[in-house]
């Protein structure tokens, strides 16, 4: 005997289908494609070479982390030096993970380790503004952009065979308006509201501390203010049901 899923409000549930998901991510397929194309040419100019530079793509997934473990690897660091590096720059993803491992529907945990590694900024952003996510929903979002990051990785290195000039592109400006882009429909409510107002303003004090330090300080400050002040706010609201009674 099958148990009926449980019905939910649809204006805060995921859509139940995998186009959908894909749908949603379309945008952000486009804004991630010179990235690819870049690690993709920056991957031969270092020496990993098309299967060195396609495997990292394939099994790492992590667009940062990529840049940065090429760019070591280019200079005859060690393995532990580049495991160690990307886990670190690959944190957050665990604070992605926690955020909505809740809101999953009937997911069972072999989904979930899955899931996990098909998680990337622009998935979360996709995913994370509903309440509950039904599976099919996200698997669209994530394996397009999968899909996408491998096709723009391999241009790039048939690219990066021809012109060595690619590497070179500053890209540096992409990056900020595409984690805006990503950020802003988070930020609904006045908690939320606060919280990014609270980590803007520590990142700039902040700012001069070596290392970027202050970035992680203030990252993590931040996402203690945001835990601190959810709890609060659900902790209010029984109390002001009482009161209104």
């Amino acid at each position: 005997m099958v148990t009926p899923s449980p019905s939910y409000d649809r204006k805060y549930t995921s859509p139940d289908s995998f186009r959908s998901g894909v749908i949603a991510i379309l945008p952000m397929l486009v804004g991630t494609a010179p990235f690819g194309v870049v690690f993709g040419a920056l991957a031969m100019e270092v020496g990993l070479g098309a299967w060195g530079g396609q495997g990292m793509s394939l099994f790492v997934f992590a667009g940062s982390a990529q840049f940065v473990g090429a760019s070591l690897y280019g200079q005859g660091v060690s393995i532990l030096v580049l495991a160690i590096t990307t886990f670190f720059i690959n944190l957050r993803h665990i604070l992605y993970g926690a955020s909505i491992a809740p809101k999953l529907i009937d997911v069972n945990t072999r989904s979930r380790f899955l899931m996990a590694f098909l998680l990337t900024d622009e998935a979360f952003a996709i995913v994370s503004r509903f309440e509950k996510i039904r599976a099919n929903y996200f698997w669209g979002a994530a394996i397009a952009m999968y899909l996408n990051w491998q096709l723009w990785t391999f241009l790039g290195i048939v690219a990066g065979r021809e012109f060595s000039g690619l590497v070179t592109l500053d890209l540096g400006y992409l990056i900020v308006p595409a984690f805006i882009a990503i950020i802003i429909p988070q930020i609904n409510g006045s908690t939320a509201i606060m919280c990014a107002i609270f980590s803007i303003c520590l990142s700039l004090l902040l700012d001069s501390m070596p290392h970027k330090l202050g970035i992680i300080i203030s990252s993590v400050l931040a996402i203690v203010a945001s835990i601190g002040a959810e709890k609060l706010f659900l902790k209010s609201e029984p109390d002001e049901g009482k009161s209104k009674e």
